[in-house]
């Protein structure tokens, strides 16, 4: 067995190996919500499944997550490319969901081994953050549940019929390599199967796995082993913050992991030993730190401090 030394510089020389590394967004900001319902996300994922094949060679997909109105990604690659395969995906989201324009594609250089571990957590914990339901591990849609978890077999793509194809990426019959895995969703659990689903089956969809299309491996060598990346997802808090502030995100906490933040807060700056105990002076003053430090939206706030809707609004006005 390694030691963590070992470990480490293995990790290192796999950075060092794999770059340039970049995050890069669209912003939800910008963005009205357009993915609402699982057909819609498949369909997302689709689409990047097919960019990623017409970029094959040019840029390596680390990790992703579609959330309901923006896209994050961790790349490997030259920028031109980058931004080639960026507006080859949003064209085609362009075209589906009726957009007028396209939104906006920052891609920022991830230049050291830490950062890049952080932003990999990062975004696997996007869809974590927006929907309760869901541990990193288990939404869907992106990388997360692909990182040390074992393999969902599915069907091969050689055996999807043109009719599904189809309906799958909403054009004509879309070529990729016949040994990509199928990811076939139930609408009735909203979880992914291991057998196939009927035809016909209500809110039944298809998406392409992103094992076959990502270099997960390559992320995962990111992190000395699997206890480290579980680490990072669940108690980096300081380092999401920071992550949040390079791209001016929004939420990068649940409500629980806000919750203790806020009590430390409360014991450290206020001395008091609860929420509860707090002045209204001192719940108005704590709005601002959570909104301009840990980046939580208006309702949040709300609430994590029992502050009404009109006297959070005015702090902080909805744009």
């Amino acid at each position: 067995m390694r030691n963590f030394s070992e470990k480490e510089r293995s990790c290192e020389l796999a950075f060092e190996s794999g770059g340039p590394f970049w995050h890069t967004y669209t912003s939800g900001r910008q963005t009205p919500i357009l993915f609402v319902n699982d057909q819609a996300m498949s369909l997302v994922m689709n689409i990047v499944a097919q960019a990623a094949y017409e970029y094959a060679g040019q840029i390596r997909i680390i990790s992703f997550e579609v959330m309901n109105n923006h896209l994050h990604f961790i790349l490997s690659g030259d920028l031109h490319s980058i931004d080639g395969m960026m507006s080859f995906i949003l064209k085609r989201i362009r075209r589906a969901f009726g957009l007028k324009t396209l939104p906006d594609v920052t891609s920022k250089p991830i230049d050291d081994l830490t950062s890049l571990r952080n932003h990999i957590a990062y975004v696997h914990r996007n869809g974590y953050i927006a929907n309760p339901q869901h541990t990193p591990f288990s939404y869907l849609w992106g990388t997360g549940p692909c990182y040390f978890m074992p393999a969902m077999r599915g069907r091969l793509f050689s055996e999807i019929t043109s009719i599904e194809n189809r309906a799958m990426f909403r054009s004509r019959d879309v070529k990729l390599p016949p040994d990509w895995q199928v990811v076939e969703v139930d609408g009735a659990s909203g979880r992914a199967s291991s057998v196939a689903i009927p035809e016909g089956t209500p809110g039944r969809v298809l998406f392409i796995s992103p094992r076959s299309f990502c270099d997960i491996n390559s992320g995962m060598a990111m992190y000395r082993d699997a206890h480290h990346y579980f680490s990072l997802i669940s108690k980096n808090i300081e380092a999401y913050s920071g992550v949040a502030a390079e791209l001016d995100d929004g939420e990068f906490l649940t409500d629980p992991e806000l919750f203790v933040q806020i009590l430390k807060l409360v014991r450290e700056k206020y001395h008091l030993a609860a929420i509860r105990d707090l002045s209204k002076a001192q719940r108005l003053d704590l709005a601002r730190t959570l909104h301009y430090d840990y980046r939580s939206s208006n309702g949040q706030i709300r609430r994590m401090l029992g502050l009404g809707e009109y006297e959070v609004d005015s702090l902080f006005p909805l744009v």
